[in-house]
C-alpha cells in the first residue's frame, strides 16, 4: 500500500492531480499530455490516459501512447513538460465489499425476460450467439423495474445498479454475471439508444469474465477482450469439440489489476491472445503478457484477419491456427 501511495505522489508532481482514482481496479486517470485529451474531443468525454498505480505501467487509449514505468513516461514527456494543476476535484472510487452477490434474485428476473425482449433478436439475428451459448453463460435481459424483494432493490441501490426512483442501470441490455451462481461482478452491454456508455460494470474484476468455466482438464484458454468475442469464441469452440480449450474477455482494453494477477497464478494454461484490430487492441496485449509471463506461463498472439473484430472474423469463417 505504501508503494502505491509513493507511486501516486509521484506521478502528482508529473502530471498533476488525477482526474479519478479507481482503487478497485487500481488505476489512475488523467487527461493524456500527449494529444489534446482536455478538450474531450473524443466520444466517452472522458480522460483516456491511466497508470496503474501497482504495476507502474501507462497507456493512452486514444492516442496509443504506453509505456511500462514513471521513468520512462517522464522521459517520453522532456525536460520541458510542465503539469496540469488541475481545476477540478479529483473522484474517488473506494475499494469496499460489493453487494452484488446478494443480487441473484434480480438475474433471475433478467434471465428469465431474455427470449421474450428485444436483446434475443440482437443476439441470435445481428451477433449470430446461438441459444445454447445464451443458456450456457447465463446471459440475461435488464428489466428496468425488476420485481424484487426490497432487500435487493436496496442492495441494488449500494451497488450503484437502481437509482432512487426505483429505475434499474441495466435497463434494456444485455445482462452477464461472473460467475452465474452468487456472481462478483455484473456486466451490461448496453442495447438502447443514448445509454451512457456501451459496457457497465458493477462490483469487481476479481478474473477474467468467463474463467468460470475453466476446469482441471482445460489446457488452453484464449483470451479476447469483449463479451461477444467471448460468446462466439465459446460457440465455435463448442462445435469443434474442443472441451479442453475455454475462453475469457477482459472486460475492455484496461484488465484490472486482479484480473491481471488471475493470469499470473494461472501458468498451467497455454494462452493465446486475439485482440481488437485497433490501437488499444495492440496496447491489451502487452499488460496480458507480461502477467502471464510473469508466472511463467506461456501464451501465443493471434490477430484477427483484416480489421475484423474476433466475433466477425470467426463467423466470417476464420479460425486461429493454434486451435486447428
Amino acid at each position: 500500500m505504501s508503494e502505491t501511495l509513493d507511486r501516486l505522489g509521484a506521478l502528482i508532481e508529473v502530471l498533476g492531480p488525477p482526474v479519478k482514482i479507481d482503487q478497485r481496479r487500481g488505476w489512475a486517470t488523467w487527461w493524456c499530455p500527449f494529444h489534446p485529451d482536455a478538450e474531450k474531443a473524443g466520444g466517452s468525454k472522458k480522460p483516456n490516459f491511466g497508470v496503474h498505480l501497482e504495476e507502474g505501467y501507462w497507456k493512452c487509449l486514444r492516442c496509443g501512447a504506453s509505456g511500462g514505468s514513471l521513468k520512462s513516461l517522464s522521459t517520453k514527456l522532456g525536460a520541458d513538460w510542465r503539469p496540469d494543476p488541475g481545476t477540478y476535484t479529483t473522484q474517488v472510487v473506494p475499494d469496499k465489499d460489493p453487494t452484488v452477490p446478494y443480487l441473484s434474485e434480480a438475474m433471475s428476473a433478467a434471465r428469465s425476460a431474455l427470449m421474450r425482449s428485444p436483446a434475443w433478436d440482437y443476439l441470435i439475428t445481428k451477433r449470430s450467439v446461438q441459444p445454447n451459448t445464451s443458456l450456457v453463460y447465463g446471459l440475461g435481459y435488464g428489466l428496468p423495474h425488476p420485481k424484487v424483494r426490497k432487500k435487493t432493490f436496496h442492495m441494488a441501490q449500494e451497488s450503484s445498479l437502481a437509482t432512487d426512483n426505483g429505475w434499474w442501470m441495466w435497463a434494456e441490455g444485455i445482462v452477464y454475471a461472473e460467475p452465474p451462481i452468487a456472481p462478483v461482478t455484473i456486466q451490461v452491454r448496453h442495447l438502447r439508444d443514448k445509454a451512457p456508455m456501451k459496457y457497465q460494470t458493477w462490483g469487481r474484476l476479481l478474473q477474467p469474465m468467463g474463467a468460470w468455466r475453466c476446469k482441471p482438464h482445460t489446457k488452453m484458454v484464449v483470451v479476447v477482450e469483449g463479451m461477444i468475442d467471448m460468446l462466439i469464441m465459446a460457440q465455435a469452440l463448442q462445435h469443434r469439440g474442443m472441451e479442453d480449450v475455454r475462453v475469457v474477455y477482459t472486460a475492455g482494453a484496461t484488465p484490472s489489476y486482479t484480473m491481471l494477477t488471475w493470469f499470473t497464478q494461472h501458468p498451467e494454461y497455454d494462452y493465446l491472445l486475439v485482440p481488437d484490430p485497433d490501437d488499444a487492441g495492440y496496447a491489451w496485449i502487452e499488460p496480458v503478457s507480461q502477467a502471464i509471463l510473469k508466472g511463467e506461463g506461456k501464451y501465443e498472439v493471434r490477430f484477427p484477419p483484416g480489421d475484423l473484430d474476433p466475433d466477425e472474423a470467426v463467423l466470417s469463417g476464420w479460425w486461429p491456427a493454434e486451435l486447428a
